[in-house]
């Protein structure tokens, strides 16, 4: 797509401001492009994620407009940042696209401490900001500002899902997590939902996210016996080879996590058939035709079948258009963020719901167990049950909106 500099950004005096798409020439109306920011991660430890949201987000973007790339006579135009999995990186590059570039809309986020750095750029430009894939409860929590919409799910709605996914609600259980937002956040969720349901948390350990041993970690929590371990993890090489050195499951002990990536399963899953846990999306889960189109263009474009986070970038994208159709074009922050707050969208995994308390995303997970398939060269994640939206909702955790 070309990049053009539409109206809006920063105004002549320095001051933040977003007018809209509408620019008026000589006291006549002309139409000029929407432009659309993008920092996520192209590079670095967390460069997959970033990839598959960013197709998943090209091809969103084809869906929702039918191929033109424009809305009510504004082309879309999307400028890509490359953050390198760094929250410095992140800042750097949203504010080039504020500054230099005069964005209309922000997007994107693959690291929660990077989506968390940028949000307050989001409100002092009062720019919509359409958040994913980052989890981090705290995003539409305690940083949250009415710009945010955060279409991903959060920690505590991978959290309840991961509830779900073990069978025992009397269970014993502890939990391995990477210190930071992301782990954090997952832990105190599954701890607050385990122990609803009756199970027990023994212990929770952290560990630092480029961690390659996880020894001392896992032998603090054999020595507490519990029945399931769920590990909160994103990126590689994280702790499963350690796992299965110290062969966990022969001393009792169920691994329970979410289920990452294809390219990830493959590296990781290797001899984990059985093993229980929960996915946001695997492209043969959900049935609806937005999600057969997601499939199709992946395939014919990219030569590839969607990953874990394909849906996520290609819901930002229908998300953010259905909001422009709302406004009939006019991306100012607050108009937009109006017009989305509640907003219901159809897209890959079916029906999204930004709620309006904090524009958190409501949407269908996953219960999955890995199973081998002839011809398939990882364990694949097999369908137990579709765990509707209104199963997981989390609590409103930004106080009042502002």
């Amino acid at each position: 797509m070309a990049v053009r500099v539409p109206g809006g950004g920063t105004s002549g005096n320095g001051s933040p401001s977003n007018t809209g798409a509408n620019a008026s020439a000589s006291g006549s109306e002309t139409v000029s492009p929407i432009t659309v920011g993008v920092v996520t991660s192209l590079s670095g430890a967390l460069a997959e994620y970033g990839k598959e949201w960013q197709r998943g987000f090209e091809i969103g973007l084809q869906y929702a407009t039918q191929g033109t790339d424009a809305v009510d006579g504004h082309k879309i135009q999307v400028i890509w940042k490359d953050d390198g999995t760094d929250p410095n990186r992140a800042v750097t590059a949203a504010k080039t696209l504020f500054q230099n570039d005069h964005i209309n809309i922000l997007a994107g986020g693959v690291n929660s401490a990077s989506a968390i750095a940028i949000e307050p750029l989001a409100k002092r430009y009062q720019t919509v900001y359409v958040v994913g894939p980052a989890v981090a409860d705290s995003i539409t929590g305690e940083y949250y500002n009415k710009y945010i919409f955060k279409v991903s799910p959060n920690s505590f709605m991978e959290a309840k899902a991961a509830v779900l996914s073990i069978p025992n609600p009397h269970a014993t259980v502890a939990q391995l997590a990477p210190n930071y937002s992301f782990g954090w956040d997952s832990v105190k969720a599954f701890k607050t939902l385990a122990t609803q349901v009756g199970m027990k948390d023994v212990l929770d350990v952290y560990a630092d996210p480029t961690a390659t041993d996880f020894t001392p970690q896992l032998e603090k929590i054999i020595q507490q016996h519990p029945q399931y371990l769920f590990v909160t993890w994103a990126g590689a090489p994280g702790p499963w080879q350690s796992i299965q050195q110290m062969q966990l499951k022969q001393q009792g002990i169920t691994v329970v996590t979410g289920i990452p990536n294809i390219a990830a399963i493959k590296a990781l899953f290797q001899g984990f058939d059985g093993m229980r846990g929960f996915t946001t999306y695997y492209y043969s889960l959900p049935h609806n035709p937005i999600n057969d189109y997601l499939i199709q263009q992946d395939k014919t474009q990219f030569h590839t079948v969607p990953d874990l986070f394909d849906p996520d970038g290609m819901a930002a994208a229908i998300a953010i258009v259905d909001g422009l159709n709302k406004t009939n074009g006019n991306p100012n922050g607050n108009t937009l963020s109006q017009a989305m707050s509640g907003m219901s969208f159809q897209g890959p995994k079916g029906t999204y719901t930004f709620r309006p308390q904090d524009h958190q995303a409501l949407q269908n997970q996953y219960g999955v167990v890995l199973k081998t398939e002839p011809g398939v060269d990882y364990p694949v994640p097999t369908l137990t049950k579709v765990i509707p939206a209104q199963e997981t909702v989390p609590p409103v955790l930004n106080g009042a909106s502002q």
